[in-house]
Parts: structure tokens; C-alpha cells; sequence
């Protein structure tokens, strides 16, 4: 990995010679052509380079546009005037992008280029939305959809629908943008130039990063890179890729490796001046230190964007920042800074119609009021940003402030309404997989559960909150689960595995602390590293300076001596002729003697300006010891700094030597409650011999007194059978036809009842079970119901299916579904399957019907005794709970599924092998 950062840091040095084939075939066809074919070759290299190098692209659109002002060629002007244009609005130059913008618009629809005019008209749009002038920005938008949407440019199409998405991001209507950046992206994975790609999916893992959905992210930007190919340069393409990777990274915790990757990236922004993609790096730079618990330097890039911001009219992005700074103060108790910068927040997103801003600083404005314990004025404030984010959708805000005002409510001792609140944030953040937000939850929900002395639930919570947090590698809710359980157990008196649970906890506050300032000097280190290496390449610039100098130093020495062979030469020949005719040149003589000297007057001059030089150049050397030097202290500062860890290293022994000896006090109590709980065992094992007889004598109360209430029901029915043949009188039939229902109603009760106790005895009869039989003789006790409302059955069981277990549970099972279908069967072509078949370790028997159904609302309920789920059922609500019993006695599972007015379908699963000794 470092080595790839590396890759990054030299290859944006070498960003303004790094170009592809493209654009060097562009460049030799420029070259090579003439008129109006040069000015299009020019106006395509210009685009090419604008994901390059922006400063060369300004050039040749420039140069395009010149020459098209003097061959009169008004598409080539509108095209360059469009390259221009993206260029300044890369830049940030936002006004001088507008002019250009239009100019070319109004130009292109002139000599009627409708392709050109919808193509400015979308960067117009996009102008004004980078001024939050949403109004202006979709006007501009609406009118290149009106040209557009019949182009045979699909690119142009690809980028309208993308800048249309970030329209509807920034007004808070996901659907919508969702819906754009998936035409975007189809567009734009089938074009053959897939730089543009990159722009997409960009968006695409950013709009499934704030849904937590990180694999889907993530499947965007490797689909993308392998696209891009192993040919892609340092280019804003694979940047863009890179920058997307830091903030999942971000996301999940990898900080040294969000780290490395947001500092190269910004690095490359910084370089070509990239203002609105600058400021959203340096934001996430912010987030990332103050997840790192940096605030100093989180607060430095929250500043250094928000400034850069406020330049450029960036007012989305102002306001959020003031959101973040507001926090970051919040966090460092500077309650006064953070109230300032959310009121600041408010009434911005307030004037520039941002509802999701608008909730945000509403949330941080309840957060202050919170802690300084104003808990009227934090529920106001958070209700408001509740009924924001509601009104947007925006789900994992609505999680976030429900849980806020679970706090609240906790702090003022209002549990239960805690408790509602804590359960309805969790039921939001667990379908969206906000993995982080559902560890907070639970562990929340655990602590709560605690205060309501529930220790049972809230162990389960906060088992939930240790997986999780584990899974996540989140050492904060780790902690405060190990913290947490200590208090359930000290609430227990289990003192012994309190003890233990408190050392993990301070343990884990060790972990945390240390596993923060380990990842804080890995940071500075790696920033220290980074300065290094600007240092290592100033340095080395100022070597090419030098060596520049002392080449340039020499050839003045080479032609210092080339001008004194030829003087010299020219002299020597002047005096030979001067000698031969001394008498007629005298006078020649004395003049070229002059100018000689005049010449050395200059050689000498010129040699004091090259000891000048040197003395120069030894300046220069200085410098360099002197910066080295400065290299030297800033290595001792880190050796102080080494120094101060290993000391904190040793006040964190001496606290786990404090830890030690509470154990030690801790373990001196246990044994005091030992001693205490000596015959604790002797009196359970009593007290269990108790219940167990107590139980047997209930056992069999009930079953004697369900026979001997069987006797007068008997009576009863035979009576009202004697009743229809003896009597004639037809009320009197009527009222012994009642009595003998109701008769027949409380008998089946009993069997119930008497089934109830069946399954509690402990000693069954333990053989082989053959389903196909006892379906046979189940369906033909019921043969007269069936019948009578004309059921048709159906058996389908898998050939000599057969298992051990209990015959007279898995009747009761079977008796009982049986009935209940007969109970609820419909009004027509009423039918029951009965079904058993072996799979996967279990035999499983289904039993389905095309009856009432059951609503959704009750099915939860349907095992529970004496539950009727409808106002026409007249059964007594025992069947199906009868049923669970017996399945649970055989550790048998059962699945339900049913449909009002369609019918149900209920599954028993039974072990192959079924345990002979069933216990009560």
C-alpha cells in the first residue's frame, strides 16, 4: 500500500507530461491540419485535456477560438467557448463560466447546433446549482431536456440525467435521483470512452455509502476501475475511484487507510486546482480526523474547505460545514461555539431552501441544549429536525434523532417513553443496515433495560450490541457492553464474574485509548512522512537550480575562453600585417591597440560577474545545510515525542496494577458469599424434590377430575338423544338440541384439557411412528365432519416413510391441526392435504387447507392458550397451543403461513431421532 501511495504522490508530480495515446495523436492531427478541420482537431484536444491538464486545455481552447474568430468559423467558436467554459468552472472562476457558458448557447442556436446548445445549457444548469440558484439551475436543466431527449449524442443525455440526480440529492427526493443515476449509468456503460464512467459511479457509491450499503458501493467503483483499465494515467478519472475507496474505508473504521488515500487524492486536487472537489475532500479529511478524535486538525480542513467554499459560492457546502464545525466544538465542550455555528447552519439552509441542512442544525442545536441540561428546549429542537427528516424520507436522520430522544427521555426517568423511542430508532436503522447506529441501539436498549430491572432482556441486547460491535470493530460500544453487563451482575450480586467483567471493561478503555493514540501518531507520521517527502522534492528542485546554474556558469567560462583564442588569434595575425606594413598603418595600429584593451576592460568584467556568481551558488549550499538542519530538529522532536508515549505507556501499568488489586478485594467477597451460600445446594435440591411431588399430585388431580366431569356431560348428550325420539314438541327439541351442542362443546374442552395433561406425563410410549397410517385413522375419526361439509382430503406421505417418537404426541399434533382446519374450512371446493416427506436430517409433516386464513397481524399470537384469532371462530383457542406443546416436547419446530380468505399451510418439523426420555 505504501507503495501505491507513493505511485500517487510522484505520478501527480509528473501530472503535466503524463498524457495518453489520445491525446497525442490529437496533437500531431492538429499540427498537420489547416482551417476549419484545425480548429475542430484543437476544439477535441482541448476536451481531452481537460481531464489532464487544465492550464494546457485553457491554452488550446483559447488558441481554437482565436482562429475561428479570424476564419469566421461560428461552431468552432461555440465549442471552444464551451471547453473554455468547463475549464473556468473546474477552477471555481463560476461568473466567468456563466459568460461563457451563454455566449455559447446563444451562439449555438444562432446557426441552429441544437447539440452544442443543450450541451452549454446542461453546464448553465450546473453553474447555478453550485450557487444554490436551484430555481435558475433546473430551468436551464428543463430546457436541454426539451433538445436533448430525441440527440443521437448519448453522452450529453448521460450528463443531463446525472446533473438532474444531484438536483434531487440536494433537494432531498432519493427516489428521483436514484431513478436519474441508473439512466446515467446505463448511458454511459455502454459508451465506448469509459473516462466517463468514473463521474457516475462516483455518485452512484456515495448515494449507497449514506445507506450504509458499502458491498453495492463498492461493486460501482471495481466495475469502473477494470473498465478504466491498466493504461489509466494520475488523471481525475482514477482519483475520483480513489477518493470514493477512502471514504468507505472512512466508513469502516480503516482510518490509516482513508487516510493515506484522502492525502494523496487532495495532493492531486490541490495541483490543478479543483476548488468544488477540493472542498469536499477536505471535508472528509475533517470527518476523518474528528473520527479519530483529532479535533485540532479536524477543525483546520473544516476551516480551510469552509473558506474555499465562501469563495466560490459554495452555500450547500458552507452550511454543512457549519454543521461539522458546530459539532467538533461540541465535542471539544465549547457549548457557546456550537450553539453560534448552529444557529449560523439554521439560517442559512433556512434562506437557501436546504430541508436536510435545516434538520441537521436543528439536531446539533438540540444536542447543545442536551447538555446543558435544557431538555424542553432539546425536545423542541429535536422534534422539529424529526418532523424534517420525516417530510424527506431521509430515514437514517429520523433513526438518529428518535434515538436522541430516547436520551432525553432516559435522562429525565421517563423509561418506558425511552424505551418506545430506543425500540422505534432500532426498528428504522435495522432494514437499512446501518450497522453502527444498530450497535448503539442495542447496547442502548441493554443499559435502558437495566434501569427497568430486566436483566434478562437486556442481556440479550447487549449479546446482540457484543456481536455486532465485534464485527464492526467498534471499541466504543464495545466497551460500554463490558460496562454495562458488570452493572447486571454487581445488580445480581454475582460478584465473582463482575469482577471479571470490570477488568475486560477496563481493558478495553485501555484498547480504545491506546488503539486512538497509535492511530494518531500513525497519522502524524504518515503527515510528517508526506512533509518529508515535499521537503525531499523542494530539495531536490533546488539541486536542478543549482546544477542549472553551474551549467549555465560554465558555458560563460567556454565562451569567456573562446573569446580570448580568437582575440588572441586576431591579434597575432593583426601584428604580422601591421609588420609588413608598419610604415602605412601606423595609425590603424595604435586604434586596434586600443580596442584591445578595451576588450580585456570587458573580459575582466566579466569574470568578476562569474566570482559573483559562485559566491551565489555558496550562498545557495548554505541554505541547504541549513535546511537539513532543520530536518535534524524535526527528527529529535519526534524522538521527544516517542519519549512522552512510552511514559503514558507506564501510567497505563500503574492502572492496571490499581485494577489488580480491586479484583483481588472483589475475590475476597466472593469467598465471604461462599461461605455464606455453603448449603445453598442442599435446600434447591429439597425445594425441587418438593415442586417435582407437588406437580405429580396436580398432574393427577386434573386428569382424574376431567373423567369424572366427562360422566354428567355424557349424561347429558344421552339424555338430548333419548330427548329426539320421545319428544315431540318442537321448542323442546330446540332447547335439547342446544344442550346437547354445548354438551358436546365442553367435552371437547376436556379432551383438550386431558391432552394438555397427556403431554406432560412422563412416562410415553417410545416406537416407530407410521405417518401414512395414522393420517388413515385421523381422517376417518373425522369422517362424519368431513362430510357433512363436504371436504375433499388428499394424503401424499414419501414411500415407507417412518420414524421413532412418541405415537400419542405426534396424535395429538395431527388430531388437533385436523380439527382445526375442519373448524375454519370455507364455504366451497373445501379441501386438506396432509403431507410427510424426509429432508435434510428431519422428517416433515404439513398439513393445508383453503380455509378463513388468518390475519398477519395475529399469527404471532396463534400458539398462545385460549387465543382466538377471529370474531367467527367458536373454538375454545387451545388447539394450536395444545399443538406447540407437544412439538416443543419433541423438540420439533413449526412453521405457519396463512392468507385471510385463502388458507393455511402449517409445517412440523420433527428430529429423526428423537431423545426416549422426555422430561416435564
Amino acid at each position: 500500500m505504501r507503495f501505491v501511495i507513493l505511485f500517487l504522490l510522484m505520478g501527480s508530480l509528473s501530472f503535466a507530461y503524463s498524457q495518453t495515446r489520445e491525446i497525442d495523436s490529437l496533437q500531431k492531427v492538429s499540427n498537420q491540419l489547416t482551417g476549419t478541420e484545425r480548429i475542430d482537431a484543437l476544439n477535441k484536444l482541448a476536451w481531452a485535456l481537460v481531464f489532464y491538464d487544465l492550464d494546457k486545455s485553457k491554452t488550446v481552447a483559447a488558441q481554437a477560438r482565436e482562429l475561428s474568430d479570424k476564419l469566421n468559423y461560428e461552431k468552432g467558436r461555440a465549442e471552444a467557448l464551451i471547453d473554455e467554459g468547463f475549464c473556468e468552472l473546474k477552477v471555481g472562476n463560476t461568473s466567468v463560466s456563466i459568460k461563457k457558458f451563454k455566449e455559447s448557447a446563444e451562439l449555438s442556436r444562432k446557426i441552429r447546433q441544437d447539440t452544442l446548445q443543450g450541451f452549454a445549457l446542461i453546464y448553465l444548469g450546473l453553474n447555478y446549482q453550485n450557487l444554490d440558484r436551484l430555481d435558475s439551475s433546473l430551468y436551464f436543466l428543463d430546457r436541454s431536456y426539451q433538445i436533448l431527449k430525441d440527440s443521437t449524442q448519448p453522452y450529453y443525455l448521460s450528463l443531463l440525467y446525472m446533473i438532474l440526480a444531484d438536483h434531487y440529492e440536494i433537494v432531498s427526493q432519493p427516489v428521483l435521483q436514484l431513478q436519474y443515476l441508473d439512466r446515467s449509468w446505463a448511458i454511459r456503460d455502454q459508451l465506448k470512452d469509459k473516462r466517463y464512467l468514473a463521474y457516475t459511479s462516483e455518485r452512484l457509491s456515495s448515494y449507497f455509502i449514506q445507506r450504509g450499503d458499502y458491498d453495492k458501493a463498492l461493486s460501482y467503483l471495481n466495475h469502473t476501475q477494470k473498465a478504466l483499465g491498466k493504461d489509466t494515467v494520475d488523471n481525475e478519472e482514477i482519483n475520483i475511484i480513489y477518493k470514493q475507496r477512502a471514504i468507505i474505508y472512512l466508513k469502516q473504521g480503516y482510518y490509516p487507510m482513508a487516510l493515506r488515500y484522502l492525502s494523496a487524492v487532495t495532493k492531486f486536487y490541490e495541483g490543478n486546482s479543483f476548488t468544488k472537489e477540493l472542498t469536499g475532500l477536505l471535508t472528509q479529511a475533517g470527518d476523518l480526523f474528528f473520527e479519530l478524535d483529532n479535533f485540532e486538525v479536524s477543525l483546520k480542513n473544516y476551516f480551510r474547505a469552509f473558506d474555499i467554499a465562501g469563495k466560490n459560492g459554495y452555500e450547500f457546502e458552507r452550511t454543512n460545514l457549519m454543521v461539522k464545525i458546530g459539532r467538533v466544538y461540541l465535542w471539544l465542550d465549547q457549548p457557546k461555539l456550537s450553539n453560534e455555528f448552529g444557529q449560523r447552519a439554521l439560517k442559512s439552509a433556512r434562506q437557501n431552501n436546504h430541508p436536510q441542512l435545516e434538520a441537521a442544525a436543528y439536531n446539533l442545536l438540540g444536542l447543545v441544549a442536551d447538555g446543558q441540561s435544557k431538555f424542553t428546549e432539546a425536545l423542541n429542537y429535536f422534534d422539529k429536525a424529526l418532523q424534517l427528516r420525516t417530510r424527506i424520507d431521509d430515514k437514517l436522520g429520523v433513526a438518529a434523532t428518535v434515538f436522541n430522544m430516547a436520551i432525553i427521555y432516559e435522562e429525565q426517568g421517563e423509561l418506558n417513553k425511552a424505551l418506545d423511542y430506543q425500540l422505534k430508532s432500532l426498528a428504522i436503522e435495522e432494514p437499512l443496515n446501518n450497522r453502527l447506529g444498530v450497535a448503539y441501539s442495542y447496547q442502548g436498549l441493554g443499559q435502558l433495560y437495566v434501569k427497568l430491572k430486566d436483566y434478562e432482556k437486556a442481556q440479550e441486547y447487549l449479546d446482540k450490541a457484543e456481536q455486532l460491535s465485534r464485527k464492526i470493530r467498534s471499541g466504543r460500544v464495545l466497551s460500554d457492553v463490558y460496562k454495562t453487563k458488570r452493572d447486571i451482575l454487581l445488580a445480581q450480586s454475582k460478584f465473582e464474574q463482575a469482577a471479571r467483567y470490570s477488568i475486560i471493561y477496563e481493558n478495553s478503555r485501555d484498547s480504545i485509548f491506546n488503539e486512538n493514540l497509535g492511530t494518531r501518531i500513525a497519522t502524524l507520521q504518515n503527515l510528517f512522512e508526506l512533509d518529508q517527502k515535499d521537503n525531499v522534492i523542494k530539495l531536490l528542485n533546488q539541486e536542478k537550480e543549482i546544477q542549472k546554474e553551474k551549467l549555465e556558469i560554465q558555458e560563460s567560462q567556454i565562451r569567456m575562453q573562446l573569446i580570448v583564442i580568437i582575440t588572441g588569434s586576431v591579434s597575432l595575425i593583426g601584428i604580422s600585417l601591421l609588420a609588413f606594413f608598419i610604415y602605412r598603418y601606423y595609425a590603424k595600429i595604435k586604434l586596434l591597440n586600443r580596442e584591445i584593451s578595451e576588450r580585456n576592460e570587458e573580459i575582466q568584467a566579466q569574470s568578476e560577474e562569474l566570482l559573483e556568481s559562485n559566491r551565489s551558488l555558496s550562498k545557495l549550499n548554505k541554505d541547504v545545510i541549513e535546511r537539513n538542519e532543520e530536518i535534524q530538529a524535526q527528527s529529535e522532536e519526534l524522538t521527544e515525542a516517542n519519549e512522552a508515549l512510552s511514559k503514558l505507556n507506564e501510567d497505563v501499568n500503574e492502572q492496571k496494577e490499581e485494577i489488580q488489586a480491586q479484583a483481588e478485594a472483589l475475590a475476597e467477597r466472593h469467598s465471604e458469599i461462599l461461605s455464606i451460600n455453603e448449603n445453598l445446594e442442599e435446600r434447591i435440591e429439597e425445594r425441587t424434590s418438593e415442586l417435582k411431588q407437588a406437580y405429580k399430585e396436580l398432574d393427577t388431580f386434573f386428569y382424574r377430575s376431567s373423567h369424572d366431569f366427562r360422566r354428567p356431560l355424557t349424561t347429558f348428550m344421552g339424555l338430548a338423544e333419548v330427548a329426539k325420539v320421545t319428544i315431540k314438541d318442537a321448542a323442546a327439541l330446540e332447547l335439547f338440541e342446544k344442550v346437547n351442542e354445548t354438551a358436546h362443546n365442553l367435552d371437547k374442552m376436556l379432551m383438550k384439557l386431558q391432552s394438555i395433561s397427556d403431554v406432560g406425563l412422563q412416562e410415553l410410549i417410545y416406537k416407530d411412528v407410521f405417518i401414512d397410517e395414522l393420517f388413515v385413522r385421523e381422517l376417518d375419526i373425522f369422517r362424519e365432519s368431513l362430510a357433512q361439509k363436504n371436504i375433499h382430503t388428499e394424503i401424499d406421505v414419501e414411500k415407507n416413510l417412518s420414524f421413532c417418537s412418541y405415537p400419542a404426541l405426534i396424535k395429538i399434533i395431527v388430531e388437533n391441526l385436523i380439527e382445526n382446519a375442519i373448524s375454519f374450512s370455507g364455504v366451497g371446493d373445501s379441501f386438506i392435504r396432509l403431507k410427510a416427506y424426509q429432508r435434510n436430517g428431519e422428517v416433515v409433516m404439513e398439513i393445508e387447507d383453503n380455509g378463513q386464513g388468518i390475519e398477519q397481524e395475529y399469527l404471532p399470537r396463534v400458539f398462545d392458550m385460549y387465543f382466538r384469532g377471529s370474531d367467527r371462530s367458536k373454538g375454545n383457542g387451545l388447539g394450536l397451543y395444545i399443538v406447540k406443546k407437544t412439538a416443543d416436547k419433541l423438540k420439533a419446530r413449526i412453521h405457519l403461513e396463512s392468507i385471510v380468505d385463502k388458507g393455511t399451510r402449517i409445517s412440523i418439523f420433527f428430529p429423526i431421532q428423537v431423545v426416549k426420555t422426555i422430561t416435564t
